[in-house]
């Protein structure tokens, strides 16, 4: 299910993550880039020529993750999605500028090249991002076939296209069914805790002192800083305590979790 906070903007297009996960998965997207960064400067300089736009890719690729990190770090939790959204799409687009150095054409190279993007899509989206994914690959494929043909350089290859987008869908199909199962699995067992008799009551997680206040003023509306002002404590450690209570109260947005305290009793 997406995280609900800004339903009435994105529509589907919502992760099904909490904010504390959505920002877990933004650091590692963070760290995986670099790699994928060194790893492309690396082949440009081992291969037989360096292709002539490959250090201002890089240098675009680097500026893009200096403020991937930068906001997933500070921005707001209502922001997250937004910058789930944005970096899914662009770390896709990213994977055919890159390719588009080496010549690399649809096939089995850039179907393998284009998996990291699917993985990420679906890990935020689910079968929402594998449709996404498999959509902006045929957009791109048909796009570079187009421009290869209308430059002179070569046929439409309107076979490879075909077999390559095939190949991509199927790879998003298992992914995204590998995912729901995982996601199913974990719910219930989220539920069979809570079971006695047939009955699955709603559990209640143990909150320090300072969660039960941060939470009190979560039910009355108070932005970070409000909380922060009242407690005497700073604006990060405000915003640690919040997702720790979105992660136990198992809630994807404020409101979630001010609901499941009061089903729960906490409130």
């Amino acid at each position: 299910m997406p995280w609900s906070g800004q339903a009435g903007t994105l529509g589907v297009l919502t992760p099904r993550l909490n904010v504390p996960q959505m920002r877990a998965l933004i650091r590692l997207g963070v760290i995986l880039r670099w790699v994928a960064v060194a790893f492309a400067g690396l082949a440009g300089l081992l291969g037989p020529r360096v292709p002539n736009l490959l250090p201002a890719e890089i240098l675009a690729a680097v500026i893009y993750n200096g403020l991937v990190m930068g906001a997933g770090s500070r921005a707001a939790d209502e922001a997250v999605p937004r910058i789930a959204l944005v970096t899914t799409v662009v770390d896709q687009l990213f994977c055919f500028t890159f390719l588009g150095l080496y010549n690399v054409g649809p096939d089995s190279q850039q179907v393998a090249a284009y998996v990291p993007g699917m993985i990420e899509a679906v890990a935020f989206f689910g079968a929402t991002g594998a449709v996404i994914s498999a959509g902006i690959f045929l957009t791109g494929v048909v796009a570079a076939e187009g421009t290869v043909t209308v430059l002179g350089r070569g046929p439409f290859d309107l076979v490879g296209i075909f077999g390559s987008t095939m190949i991509v869908i199927l790879i998003g199909t298992c992914l995204a069914a590998v995912s729901q199962v995982v996601g199913n699995v974990a719910d219930d067992a989220v539920q069979s805790q809570g079971t006695v008799h047939g009955s699955a009551p709603p559990l209640r997680p143990g909150l320090s002192g300072q969660e039960k206040d941060v939470l009190h003023m979560l039910a009355e509306g108070c932005s970070n800083a409000m909380i922060a002002s009242r407690l005497g404590l700073s604006e990060r450690r405000v915003k640690a305590c919040v997702e720790r209570l979105l992660t136990q109260l198992k809630a994807r947005n404020r409101a979630e979790a001010v609901a499941s305290a009061i089903r729960t009793g906490l409130l």
